[in-house]
C-alpha cells in the first residue's frame, strides 16, 4: 500500500526588480496620503467650531500674547549712538508724525533696513544710489558689539505704509528689506 503524500497549500509570489520597486512606490504613496489625511483630520478636529466660545478664547489668548510682545518692545530701550551719521536727503521731507502715545515715551518711527556694510564708505554709496532713486535715505554707525553700518530707507508713521513699501521693494526692486522701529533721537532728526 502506498501512502500518499499531502499537498501542503501554499500560495508563493515571486517578484522581480521591477516589480518590487513598483510595490515598494504603491507603499510609500499609501503611507503619504494616510499622513496626509491624519494632518488635515487633526487640524480641522482642533479648529473651534464657528459658533463655539473656544474661537472667542483663542482669539483673546492671541490678542493678549501680541500686546504683551508690543509692550515689552515698546519698553525696551535701545542703546544710542554717540555720533549718527547721516546724509540729508535732497528730496523735501513732509511732517511725519512720530509714534508716541504717552509723554514719557521717546518718539519713534518705522524704517526700513535694506542693507548693512563693514565700510562706512560702501555704507555712504548706497545711502546715495537711494537718494538718487528719491528715498529719504541714511545709515547708523554700528552699535555696541556690532560691527556693521547699517543702511535705512523711509520714515513712516504705521506699520502698514512700511509693509506697502517692502511690498514694492520685493516686487520691483527683487530686494528684501525688514522693518525696524527707532527712535527719532537715534538718528538726531
Amino acid at each position: 500500500m502506498s501512502k500518499r503524500r499531502k499537498r501542503k497549500f501554499a500560495i508563493r509570489f515571486e517578484l522581480g526588480l521591477g516589480g518590487l520597486l513598483g510595490l515598494a512606490t504603491v507603499c510609500l504613496c499609501v503611507f503619504l496620503w494616510l499622513f496626509l489625511l491624519g494632518v488635515w483630520a487633526g487640524q480641522t478636529v482642533l479648529l473651534p467650531s464657528a459658533g463655539s466660545d473656544s474661537g472667542k478664547i483663542l482669539q483673546s489668548f492671541a490678542s493678549d500674547i501680541w500686546q504683551r510682545g508690543r509692550q515689552a518692545v515698546e519698553k525696551k530701550q535701545p542703546e544710542r549712538a554717540e555720533n549718527p551719521v547721516s546724509i540729508t536727503s535732497t528730496a523735501p521731507k513732509k511732517a511725519l508724525p512720530l509714534l508716541a502715545e504717552d509723554e514719557d515715551e521717546e518718539p519713534s518711527f518705522f524704517t526700513l533696513q535694506v542693507a548693512t556694510f563693514d565700510e562706512e564708505g560702501d555704507a555712504e554709496e548706497e545711502v546715495l544710489s537711494w537718494q538718487a532713486k528719491e528715498h529719504d535715505a541714511f545709515f547708523l554707525p554700528p552699535m555696541e558689539g556690532a560691527d556693521h553700518f547699517r543702511v535705512f530707507i523711509g520714515r513712516f508713521a504705521t506699520l502698514s505704509e512700511a509693509n506697502d513699501l517692502v511690498n514694492d521693494l520685493e516686487k520691483g526692486e527683487n530686494l528684501q528689506a525688514f522693518i525696524t522701529l527707532l527712535p527719532a533721537q537715534k538718528i538726531g532728526r
